[in-house]
């Protein structure tokens, strides 16, 4: 029996030592790899993200003057804050802009209701992509797609939003430093 315990210890050591061989050779590389957002708090950084009223103001253009207005006013409401706050724990994602209801959801794709404010109810969906995750907002009118990926101590937000009342999508990038 002695013999046995050995040898199930000796696979378990090897089987142990070889994953840890595996992770070693695997991280190696350059000096930034893009991961998964890496759970924690962060603040936007202006100068290195792209003005998103400016992307707002862009596509308005295109929108008949009756329903520009609200459209932007929407749209600036659900757009993200200065600080966010992240945490993935396995399959589970959550989010938290500036003073707004924390979002939980799972990266399985799998919707829930989320309340923005009043009046600004979205289907939000997470999902793993590769090294980064995406959050998708869905509303009857619109859909924003936000993908976080980390590189080194920064979060990068890369967001793409479509409407039938933009010719074409918004597309912005915001990039925010880890908060000590």
């Amino acid at each position: 029996m002695s013999g046995e315990i050995e040898e199930i210890v000796m696979r378990h050591w090897a089987f142990s030592a070889a994953i840890g061989a595996a992770i070693l050779i695997s991280s190696s590389g350059s000096a930034s790899p893009a991961q998964g957002p890496v759970s924690g708090s962060y603040v936007l950084d202006r100068e290195r993200s792209d003005d998103v009223f400016q992307a707002i103001e862009s596509a308005m253009a295109g929108v008949p003057d009756a329903t520009r207005p609200l459209a932007r006013t929407r749209l600036r409401k659900a757009t993200a804050t200065d600080r966010i706050r992240i945490s993935r724990s396995g399959s589970r994602f959550s989010i938290k802009y500036d003073a707004h209801p924390l979002i939980v959801v799972w990266i399985s794709g799998e919707p829930i209701k989320w309340k923005l404010v009043e009046g600004l109810v979205f289907d939000v969906s997470a999902k793993a992509n590769g090294e980064a995750v995406s959050l998708t907002f869905s509303a009857p009118d619109s859909e924003r797609t936000i993908v976080y990926s980390s590189v080194e101590q920064q979060l990068v937000a890369e967001t793409t939003l479509t409407s039938p009342l933009f010719s074409t999508p918004i597309r912005y990038k915001l990039v925010y430093n880890r908060a000590n």
